[in-house]
């Protein structure tokens, strides 16, 4: 841009360069480390697919079929009334098998189209284990303790391994469904559940 300086000769200025905007480091370093990181998958809409996709469906197979032995062969005491104890372990060893079913059809879909994540990077596997060690116990201090502790402590560990920490709340939860599932039992399949030291206490 040229104007008329003071002796008559032109005066040249140069036009004023534009402004250019800073972009904060920290901001172009998260733009380029998420462009490269993938997404992870999400556990609730992740598929499994290859070998360990068998894994769940391969163990409720196995349940689905001792509840269905155990419900057959059960020996039900005299005064039992129908259906009798047998009933409940047979419906739901039906159950885990329909469930197994289902999960295998989607399985061969998924094959079919190459759909799912053919690894289990994203597992969570802390809340699995909890819940076994929650069974072992309930299984070794049943006797000790009756179903009415042992089963309150069992439920209590499920909601801790699945992230409930109100203890107090979540423990008068799981006694009250320990209860009530004592009650179910005796009342309506005539059963009665291990009472524990409680049983010789009270």
């Amino acid at each position: 841009m040229t104007t008329d300086g003071v002796d008559g000769k032109p005066e040249v200025r140069e036009a004023p360069a534009p402004e250019r905007t800073e972009v904060p480091e920290h901001a172009e370093a998260a733009g380029t480390a998420g462009a490269e990181e993938a997404p992870a998958p999400d556990p609730e809409k992740a598929v499994w697919r290859g070998p360990t996709a068998w894994v769940v469906p391969a163990l409720l197979t196995v349940l689905g079929l001792v509840g269905v032995w155990g419900g057959l062969t059960i020996e039900a005491p005299p005064n039992a009334t129908r259906p009798g104890p047998g009933a409940f372990p047979a419906v739901v060893g039906v159950l885990l098998l329909i469930t197994a079913a289902c999960m295998a059809v989607v399985n061969l879909r998924n094959r079919a189209t190459g759909d799912g994540t053919p690894s289990l990077a994203w597992f969570e596997g802390r809340p699995v284990l909890l819940v076994l060690a929650g069974l072992v116990v309930h299984v070794a201090l049943l006797e000790f303790l009756g179903w009415l502790l042992a089963g309150a402590l069992l439920f209590w560990t499920v909601a801790y391994a699945f992230g409930a920490r109100a203890h107090l709340r979540d423990a008068t939860v799981a006694l009250s469904v320990s209860a009530a599932v004592q009650v179910g039992f005796s009342l309506g399949l005539g059963l009665s559940l291990p009472g524990g030291f409680l049983e010789l206490v009270l």
